[in-house]
């Protein structure tokens, strides 16, 4: 079985603004509240930043400012150094530059002793991936919870209509990603590795399908969209 990679996402962006897209969309998955071209006051006056982020759940709320550089160049050391004036005039808990190409000789210095952190794409993953990992885990917890229904209807709590819709389903086939040996506390807590074989859960509950995972991000978004076609179905 191969190791599993640790990304958040299967592909790398396209464009610049698939860069932002992405690097946003990884913080909400995260947890956190998020704002793509924030404009935020400085004493040097106003600046905008890419994506700025904060997790409102942590004692003190934790802010994150990102500039996502798409440049066909490395960045310069100059480009950090302003960034970091930035992140400490406003109070940023952390700074990140997510660079396509990388970062100038001299760069790494400049940030060096700070709260700034340069990454190119898949290490803005890999240092985030079990942060995101917690928060996809917690997505999954809500989603089993609609679904519970289903498990609670075939042992003990009967519901005449519900019972009806599910005839001879078993749920533990059909959204084995939710209650099987090899639901998402697997790959979302223990970090099993993929790939595996599963039944997708998406579509009539009826329709039963073997399908091969490759990744969080697809187990996720096969999950999700289960749990969304389950819940019409139900009318859970």
């Amino acid at each position: 079985m191969s190791v599993t990679l640790r990304r958040i996402f299967d592909a790398q962006p396209a464009t610049w603004q698939e860069l932002e897209l992405l690097v946003e969309k990884a913080f909400v998955e995260m947890g956190y509240e998020t704002h793509r071209g924030h404009e935020l006051k400085t004493v040097r006056g106003k600046v905008k930043v890419d994506v700025y982020a904060v997790k409102r759940s942590t004692p003190i709320p934790t802010v994150v400012l990102c500039e996502c550089k798409y440049w066909a160049k490395p960045v310069e050391q100059n480009t950090v150094y302003g960034f970091r004036s930035i992140c400490a005039d406003v109070g940023a808990h952390f700074g990140l530059i997510i660079s396509r190409e990388g970062f100038q000789s001299g760069a790494n210095e400049t940030r060096e002793a700070t709260n700034v952190h340069l990454l190119d794409f898949n290490a803005f993953q890999e240092t985030f991936f079990d942060e995101w990992r917690t928060g996809i885990f917690m997505k999954f917890a809500q989603m089993s919870d609609v679904l519970m229904p289903l498990i609670y209807n075939r042992y003990s709590i009967k519901d005449a209509t519900l019972e009806a819709k599910l005839n001879d389903l078993n749920p533990f086939v059909k959204y084995e990603m939710f209650f099987g040996e090899r639901s998402f506390s697997s790959y979302f807590v223990r970090n099993d590795d993929l790939p595996v074989e599963l039944t997708d859960p998406r579509g009539h509950p009826k329709e039963l399908r073997r399908m091969t995972i490759r990744s969080h991000r697809e187990y996720f978004e096969v999950a999700a969209q289960g749990a969304e076609d389950a819940n019409k179905h139900f009318e859970l």
